[in-house]
């Protein structure tokens, strides 16, 4: 046992391992400086209403997509009647 901690002892000098300690010490602090204002910057974030007024009939405007989906309007069953046999043809 006493041989293990005299072989480390002059692989790794102790002054480094103060050192280090040192370091990790002000790695902690600046971590913790860096995560107070962080929280605190967040606080006065907000978050702005950038949503349109809603549209209860959004699905069945023309270039819906859902519109597309569900062919809703005469555009987008013509699309896709027309599609259809195109590619039946093929």
């Amino acid at each position: 046992m006493a041989g293990n901690s005299i072989g480390l002892g002059i692989i790794v000098p102790s002054p480094y391992v103060i050192e280090l300690s040192k370091l990790r010490q002000q790695l902690e602090e600046a971590h913790l400086a860096w995560a107070i204002e962080w929280k605190r910057q967040q606080q006065e974030f907000v978050i702005e209403n950038i949503r349109f007024a809603h549209d209860p009939r959004w699905n069945e405007r023309v270039f819906s997509l859902q519109a597309a989906r569900d062919g809703k309007t005469w555009v987008w069953r013509a699309t896709r009647i027309i599609l259809t046999c195109s590619g039946l043809s093929v």
